[in-house]
């Protein structure tokens, strides 16, 4: 059995993504000490796919962005929902405070392997109790031939794989220079230079051009 997760995709609502407020009636209010409910769903509009272990540092970016609930639905607009197929489940609606607790989740790892502590960010992994990946059988019909094949569940167990993978093969990211790029890129060995700054020409380009812009205002 071989596995190869860069063959995930992941669906994303091409119209977009909201914030829904579920109230509770005043007897589910009290045992949940809270009158409502703020969920991210989908606008309903048709799904692009794309392969988010083929975003490099991804995993970085979902912690650093989904800080708050702005931070959280424009992760989601950007890369779906985290929990839910909705090509599957078009409805589905997935809370907010999931985002912000895994995304907590991702940077306690990050922390921990930038300190060197592989072992306390292994654990903090293992801890999180949710499966990263799951057997399934493909057709490939370039070669008319089936295969065993092991696949992330969802778009959060990609992201604990980004992580694993930064931990088991001791891993660094570095986050693009550029002012207002979100990218992360990988540095060392088989990546990136460790004197690399920024994640492409066009940020090196952009950050050069804005650098010359606020010398000649100074």
């Amino acid at each position: 059995m071989q596995g190869d997760p860069f063959q995930f995709v992941w669906p994303v609502d091409q119209d977009g993504y909201e914030i829904w407020r579920n109230p509770h009636d005043d007897e589910t209010a009290q045992l949940l000490s809270r009158r409502e409910t703020a969920f991210i769903r989908p606008r309903g509009g048709l799904l692009r796919y794309y392969r988010p272990l083929e975003v490099d540092g991804l995993w970085l970016r979902f912690a650093e962005s989904c800080k708050s609930i702005d931070g959280a639905l424009s992760f989601a607009n950007e890369f779906g929902c985290i929990f839910e197929l909705h090509d599957e489940f078009p409805d589905a609606a997935e809370q907010i405070g999931d985002f912000l607790n895994a995304a907590e989740v991702i940077r306690q790892i990050s922390e921990r392997i930038e300190a060197g502590d592989r072992i306390s960010a292994a654990k903090i992994l293992n801890h999180t109790g949710r499966p990263l990946v799951t057997e399934t059988v493909r057709y490939d019909e370039r070669t008319a031939a089936f295969e065993h094949v092991l696949v992330p569940v969802t778009l959060m167990s990609a992201l604990l794989h980004q992580a694993a993978q930064a931990i088991s093969g001791d891993r660094h990211f570095r986050r693009c220079r550029n002012e207002g790029c979100p990218n992360w890129f990988r540095v060392g060995p088989r990546a990136h230079t460790a004197r690399r700054e920024f994640c492409s020409d066009r940020c090196r380009v952009a950050s050069a051009r804005r650098q010359k812009k606020e010398g000649i205002d100074a």
